[in-house]
């Protein structure tokens, strides 16, 4: 979900109305990364978290927020929200894999169609009939596709150059910036997936010994999809649980 919707009732909420500024803001950031992920109001592992992950995915430490407020709990290391939009997102999944088994069964419907008439040239003619008699519309309206298009995917390709000023900034070794942008406009993975990875591997021994020496080119760890390799040796203590001492 690219969008958060929550009910403006919820504001009178017994919960949110006796939870103080900070909590409310911090509720909010923890919304947005829910519903960005679909994850149903729960950050699986929060408490296991380093304060780097922390500032990352949400923008402050967990020693910010206090351990028993009103809009949200924790259940082991599993921090669940109070709140959470949980029927909007029931309904945005179903929608998307309505319109996903629709599309398939339009498809399958039109192919059934053809293989029933039995006359493919019959029908392409008839097509290109069709095409000749309403050509001033046809042409319109994929020029108003092609233009709605070329719109589109300017807005994408901007959007994932503001991204690339956030990825790099995650890495920690800076060097040839112009061929690692290169390779991560190319891909298509999620900028928070690789901000994320590149937080577990700058805690490896591997990229943490002899002063980072052996950590990789971004180009080249991003070349080598390095967000899909597991990172083999966590040497930071922050990866063992973090107890909130407020």
């Amino acid at each position: 979900m690219n969008w958060i919707n929550i009910n403006t009732s919820q504001s009178r909420d017994p919960r949110y109305m006796d939870s103080t500024w900070i909590e409310r803001g911090a509720w909010l950031s923890m919304v947005a990364y829910c519903t960005e992920r679909e994850t149903d109001g729960v950050i699986v592992g929060a408490r296991l978290w380093t304060d780097r992950q922390w500032l990352i995915a949400l923008g402050g430490l967990l020693t910010d927020i206090s351990p028993d407020a009103l809009l949200w709990s924790w259940s082991g290391d599993d921090l669940h929200l109070e709140l959470y939009p949980h029927d909007m997102q029931a309904t945005v999944i179903a929608r998307r894999e309505a319109g996903r088994k629709g599309g398939q069964v339009k498809s399958e419907a039109k192919a059934e169609a053809v293989r029933a008439n039995g006359n493919v040239e019959k029908a392409k003619q008839k097509q290109s009939k069709s095409k000749a008699t309403s050509k001033p519309k046809e042409m319109e309206r994929k020029e108003k596709e092609s233009k709605y298009t070329l719109s589109y995917q300017s807005a994408v390709a901007d959007e994932r150059e503001r991204e690339w000023e956030k990825v790099w900034s995650a890495f920690p070794k800076k060097i040839d910036e112009k061929k690692a942008r290169a390779v991560y406009l190319e891909s298509d993975v999620s900028p928070q997936r690789l901000i994320d990875s590149l937080a577990d591997w700058s805690q490896t021994d591997e990229w943490t010994r002899d002063n980072g020496r052996w950590i990789p080119a971004p180009a080249r760890w991003l070349e080598r999809a390095g967000w899909t390799e597991q990172p083999t040796q966590i040497t930071r203590k922050e990866k063992e649980p973090v107890r909130c001492t407020l």
